[in-house]
């Protein structure tokens, strides 16, 4: 133990002052011995890893430029899992600033593997839950250093003090790495070290490696689902479709979790979730719906639970899911269904031409996304056209023949348009990209 008190601080942080992961980017060679000590130490499942190693290139084609990069929790000054987690399965220590995951809370919502910019909470379908580095905190506890930094064979790894004023004043207009995410999202106090520099104009190796994210079906249902009932209170009389498709659509959202038994814990979050407050508002509204005593009421918790739900994504920064797009996503997709249920149960031409006046400016707000030629959308577009080309192609064909058949097969119009919003809203979570730390080594 005393071979490796180099490794950590002598004393514990003073007031203003938090542990922090320091690397040193020359000693770093990619051998992954981080990862291994890592995963062994912690007992990890066979697919789990909560800390990884990639790459960044540059320089020119004479001349190329490498560095691999070690990266794990960041433990953050202001972190964002913990201000999302709906269930409080956070905490950050007021003495050590480390931010602990506690696994008995979880309820396996997923909602920190996208508040979170660098993507550090990983979720385990085998456990139902979501897990990640804890700085071996047992271990600092007892004078030892964390496992990687322990492993590291040119000790390119160890914990160091910061003052948080001085990480959140560094933290402006910066990223820990070049085309890692802005570090003023959730000022991360992980300090890397080069004396030879790192080019700002370096990449991630995996930069153009791009992938489809997650389509999370249960969620798209939801969101659809609640955005009609509202539409439904709003536009339509909606009297018994918003409460039931209020109740699938929360019935739906159950569906998501990783531990659903546990869903009750969801409003826990309440003072600092998006969520926690988008699933009390929804539940009063179906409340509200189900006994339709005080409609104004009724509209004004519907209203503001689609408005939780644009938060709920609009904080996660990714320029996708960018708050005044998501908020026009919604909305949209609220009048919309609203619409096309009073046209289902009062058939005229004049709704019909609103319907369809609707559902066109929708669309061709959507196709904008396609004149993009560089950035996260860039990177979106490039994904609905190539891995995600055939549900983008029926998203438009079902939009375009709902707003057809408004005027002729009102009812068949209703279920086309929902058909469409439900692969729109798939799209949105699949097209989703964003800055993110050196991807894995293979």
């Amino acid at each position: 133990m005393l071979a490796e008190r180099h490794l950590i601080p002598l004393t514990a942080p003073l007031p203003g002052e938090q542990y922090a992961f320091e690397i040193d980017l020359d000693a770093c060679t990619g051998c992954k011995a981080c990862v291994t000590a890592c995963h062994s130490l912690n007992g990890l499942d066979d697919d789990e890893s909560w800390r990884s190693v990639g790459l960044l290139v540059g320089g020119s084609f004479s001349a190329p430029k490498l560095q691999t990069v070690t990266t794990a929790c960041h433990h953050c000054v202001e972190p964002a899992c913990l201000a999302g987690c709906p269930v409080d399965a956070y905490e950050k220590d007021p003495v050590t600033g480390i931010v602990s995951h506690l696994d008995d809370q979880c309820i396996g919502c997923g909602y920190c593997t996208l508040t979170c910019p660098y993507e550090v909470p990983r979720f385990n379908p085998t456990r139902g839950i979501v897990r990640k580095c804890d700085m071996c905190r047992g271990r600092l506890a007892e004078g030892e250093a964390p496992a990687c930094a322990q492993a590291c064979p040119n000790e390119a790894i160890r914990i160091t003090l910061v003052e948080t004023a001085v990480a959140v004043e560094r933290a402006a207009g910066t990223t820990l790495v070049p085309g890692a995410p802005p570090s003023s999202v959730t000022v991360p106090t992980t300090v890397y070290r080069s004396e030879r520099g790192l080019d700002p104009d370096m990449r991630a190796a995996d930069h153009f490696s791009l992938r489809p994210a997650q389509a999370h079906p249960p969620l798209a249902v939801m969101l659809v689902l609640t955005q009609l009932a509202v539409g439904a209170v709003l536009v339509a009389d909606g009297r018994w479709l918003a409460p039931a498709s209020a109740v699938v659509a929360m019935a739906a959202s159950v569906l998501h979790l990783g531990r659903p038994r546990y869903c009750f814990r969801a409003v826990l979050g309440v003072r600092h979730s998006w969520l926690s407050r988008e699933i009390l508002a929804f539940g009063a509204f179906a409340a509200l719906a189900a006994v339709p005593v005080a409609p104004g009421l009724t509209a004004v918790a519907g209203v503001a639970g689609v408005a939780c739900s644009v938060m709920v994504y609009a904080v996660t920064q990714r320029t996708w899911w960018r708050l005044r797009a998501t908020a026009y996503r919604f909305g949209a997709t609220t009048l919309l269904c609203g619409l096309a249920v009073a046209l289902a149960v009062s058939p005229s031409v004049s709704l019909a031409l609103m319907l369809a006046g609707v559902v066109v400016t929708k669309l061709g707000w959507e196709a904008t996304v396609f004149v993009h030629h560089d950035g996260d959308l860039h990177r979106t577009a490039v994904l609905l056209r190539r891995d995600l080309a055939t549900p983008t192609a029926w998203r438009f064909v079902l939009g375009g023949l709902g707003a057809a058949l408004a005027f002729v097969l009102p009812a068949v119009a209703l279920v086309a348009l929902v058909a469409g919003e439900l692969l729109e809203r798939t799209l949105f979570f699949r097209a989703v990209t964003a800055p993110r730390m050196p991807g894995n080594l293979s």
